[in-house]
């Protein structure tokens, strides 16, 4: 039995019905959408300026007006919300290619209801929200690849989600280290400590590290320098 098909047994033993549990697998199968960010950004021919953070900083807060959306050059940048007690939790952790701070464009959105901190140094393109919605109305090709993929990222980190909560912590971890790492069969993911992945699976850090020792002895991932992820990596949550 696939690691889809114990979650999908997962889901049934908790009260889903088969159709809703059929639905989140597709959600966990679904490919990540290819989107052209050089074309939307080039749609887009003013209102936007190139901004740098270095490691640690806070690019916005909750509560701050939120006007403007980021496309992320180079560098890694966490999304969380905290709690009244204080308790913070990810969203998510992205990299080059990535796009955040998009709720700027719902207009019932005028502040920001999460964080975003560099967790390395940044690069991003800081875009006025007024030109992205300009470029929305305008329609066209872009503006449809564009919404494809924000509906694609909702989707996957609902999939992720649903992962964290039915999921073991070897399969969650083994999914964010895959997401996290660019494209291709050998690749080093963003550089993203213990404690940030212990947070984002909802385990310890010395759990993550016996789960790390485990993929490295199974030869799933690697030190040469740096972490390496193999592809082989995805049979830890089954494969498509």
């Amino acid at each position: 039995m696939t690691q889809f098909n114990n979650l999908a047994y997962s889901l049934k033993l908790r009260g889903c019905s088969p159709q809703a549990a059929k639905s989140v697998v597709k959600m966990q199968r679904a490919p990540a959408k290819i989107f052209d960010a050089a074309t939307f950004l080039i749609s887009i021919n003013s209102q936007k300026t190139p901004v740098s953070f270095p490691g640690r900083q806070i690019i916005f807060s909750e509560g701050e007006r939120s006007d403007s959306i980021f496309y992320i050059e180079r560098g890694t940048v966490k999304l969380t919300v905290t709690s009244r007690q204080g308790k913070e939790a990810i969203i998510g952790v992205f990299s080059r290619g990535d796009l955040f701070g998009e709720s700027c464009i719902a207009s019932d959105q005028p502040v920001r209801f999460h964080n975003a901190v560099a967790l390395t140094e940044v690069h991003v393109v800081k875009i006025d929200r007024t030109a992205v919605v300009s470029a929305l109305l305008a329609g066209g090709g872009t503006c449809y690849n564009f919404i494809t993929y924000l509906l694609g990222r909702n989707t996957r980190i609902q999939a992720d989600l649903v992962n964290n909560l039915m999921g073991s912590g070897e399969e969650r971890l083994a999914r964010v280290l895959f997401s996290l790492a660019q494209p291709g069969s050998f690749d080093s993911p963003a550089k993203v400590s213990q404690q940030t992945l212990a947070e984002m699976i909802g385990t310890t850090r010395q759990r993550v590290n016996v789960l790390m020792k485990r993929f490295r002895n199974l030869g799933l991932i690697e030190y040469t320098p740096g972490l390496k992820v193999h592809d082989s990596l995805r049979s830890m949550f089954g494969n498509d």
